[in-house]
């Protein structure tokens, strides 16, 4: 009689792993972002994962042994403009040493401007007056002092702000009619290039 040995040897056998692709937009804070991968996996028990914390540039990932993981940004990103992201992919792998990515987007968003507003008074004269001023914007998003240049038709007269955020009103009339302690008031609203509004108020005084 003879025998015959017949060994089988186990192999792994790769696992059929999960991956994450999320998007976010950039707020006042750092964002955080989290999920959790599946693995199915005939070697292993499903859903096992190698714990790892990772260190990205735009921020930090880490992924338990259940396959929760947690997207950490470095930065507000408060100077990501609509339009504009920052992207990041982070390789883990499930307890098998399969690898996957979770991929993490940060979107830019319209952070408001810092916008002055002014408030100006003129005393009418023989001629239809005019008075300017500069408006300020501190904007992270866009250049500072930038505006969208107006042109705006008020009753009482008319105002220009160019780019830069120089404004100009000129009357409409000398408005001689008006006796002291009568006034006509007017307010115009523009805005910073990114929409952030702001107003200028005009008022004419009346004299002798």
């Amino acid at each position: 009689a003879s025998t015959i040995k017949v060994t089988i040897n186990g192999t792994n056998d790769t696992a059929t792993v999960s991956s994450a692709t999320v998007a976010i937009d950039e707020t006042d804070k750092a964002v955080t972002t989290s999920g959790t991968l599946t693995s199915t996996d005939v070697d292993n028990p499903d859903n096992t994962f190698t714990p790892d914390s990772i260190v990205g540039a735009n921020g930090d990932l880490t992924i338990d042994a259940n396959g929760h993981w947690v997207f950490t940004a470095n930065s507000a990103f408060n100077q990501l403009n609509v339009g504009d992201k920052v992207e990041e992919t982070f390789t883990v792998a499930s307890v098998d040493g399969t690898p996957s990515t979770v991929k993490v987007t940060i979107n830019g968003t319209n952070d408001a401007a810092t916008v002055s507003s002014a408030t100006v008074a003129v005393d009418e004269t023989d001629k239809a007056v005019t008075t300017s001023g500069t408006l300020t914007s501190s904007d992270i998003d866009n250049q500072d002092n930038t505006f969208t240049p107006s042109s705006l038709t008020g009753t009482h007269g008319n105002l220009t702000i160019d780019a830069n955020g120089h404004w100009t009103f000129t009357a409409n009339s000398a408005f001689n009619q008006l006796n002291v302690g009568d006034k006509v008031e007017e307010t115009f609203t523009v805005t910073s290039v990114d929409g952030t509004p702001s107003t200028i108020k005009v008022t004419i005084n009346g004299t002798n």
